[in-house]
């Protein structure tokens, strides 16, 4: 079975990459192009913090502004800076960071 090269973009029109689209094997040459798909080929020249996005009401690619990735911060200082800002719930952790067994509802602290 033959293939083309076709390429693949997700539900917003953002590239995913390529793919093949399988040839037909009632008609030989004509090629079935997957959901999301397009033969057109996107642009080799992208610009930095661009994404080519295919815009299907004309018909061509467009560039979109690539999302930033969130930076990951340390989990240890997120911990750190809530058990700092929490102190109620701080004192609920032992030395050796097991929890202690809070007070019941209606015993003093």
């Amino acid at each position: 079975m033959n293939t083309k090269l076709a390429w693949q973009f997700g539900y917003t029109g953002l590239l995913v990459g390529p793919t093949d689209a399988d040839e037909s094997p009632l008609e030989e040459g004509v090629f079935h192009l997957p959901a999301y798909c397009t033969f057109t080929p996107p642009p080799e020249d992208v610009p930095v913090g661009a994404w080519p996005r295919w815009n299907a009401k004309r018909a061509e690619w467009e560039f979109a502004t690539k999302p930033q990735q969130a930076a990951t911060d340390d989990p240890l200082a997120k911990l750190q800076a809530f058990l700092a800002a929490n102190p109620d719930v701080a004192g609920l952790l032992t030395a050796d960071g097991a929890l202690t067994q809070p007070p019941a509802a209606n015993e003093p602290t």
